[in-house]
């Protein structure tokens, strides 16, 4: 059985949690609830029966063996302040922008530090994971979440969390063609309706082969096409080069945080 603290239950250790009761390994698991977000935590023990909230942030991590650590990176500081976690323990940093070395620094008993970056889809057991250091018992848990990826150093483990910040933009690409149907005198909700249509099928081609993304692009344009028009036209080489300034800005943030 491998115990599993979460300290912090927001949106992204709810869906860690839901994930792994959900797999194929869930008799394997059992959870330990921090009470921070009482009401979130108690829905949680409510639906899952290996979930239990523990009366104290001190309790999950006495009671657990890996402790995932998921709260604002503002609050970091004042949370493990106030804990003790002996060398024996794994902590496992969902704290974006929080270093190895100075969660190191937090710690005196020198417990092992693992950082990693879940996405929402591994609720679904379909997000891949950023991993740094590598460790084995980490990346065991996370393949049944979707599968992971380990980062060389922290650096690269920082690329991957730039790319993480493209989310929201990905939306806001598709809410202004939305827009852009809706200004020609299409309903908002038959707009929607038809871009959802469109954009959940490619959701799928993504989800269901290894083809590089190069190929994807290449695949679904044909010399001449509609496709390959909007493509040239729209993602020219000022857009493609104001998108990787962008993912610099953000990655230079990232790592001055660090």
């Amino acid at each position: 059985m491998t115990r599993i603290g979460f300290i912090g239950v927001g949106e992204i250790a709810s869906a860690m949690v839901e994930g792994l009761a959900d797999s194929e390994a869930k008799p394997d698991f059992q959870f330990f609830l921090s009470p921070r977000n009482a009401e979130r935590a108690a829905k949680l023990a409510d639906s899952i029966e290996s979930a239990t909230v523990c009366q104290s942030n001190q309790d999950v991590i006495d009671r657990s063996d890996l402790i995932v650590l998921a709260v604002l990176p503002q609050q970091t500081d004042a949370v493990l302040n106030d804990l003790d976690i002996p060398a024996e323990k794994t902590l496992v940093s969902a704290v974006a922008g929080i270093s190895t070395t100075t969660l190191e620094n937090r710690l005196p008993h020198s417990p092992t530090i693992v950082r990693v970056i879940p996405l929402p889809a591994v609720r679904e057991r379909k997000g891949v994971t950023a991993v740094y250091p590598a460790n084995d018992a980490v990346e065991g848990l996370l393949s049944h979440l979707g599968g992971s990826v380990t980062a060389a150093d922290e650096t690269m483990f920082s690329t991957l969390s730039a790319v993480t910040a493209t989310m929201s933009a990905h939306f806001a690409f598709l809410q202004t063609i939305t827009a852009w149907l809706v200004d020609r005198g299409w309903d908002q909700a038959d707009a929607d309706h038809f871009i959802r249509g469109q954009f959940v099928g490619l959701g799928t081609t993504l989800a269901q082969t290894d083809e590089p993304i190069d190929n994807l692009v290449a695949a679904h344009e044909t010399p001449g096409g509609l496709n390959e028009m909007l493509n040239n036209e729209w993602m020219n080489e000022a857009n493609r080069s104001s998108l990787a300034s962008a993912l610099d800005a953000v990655f230079d943030r990232v790592t001055k945080s660090d």
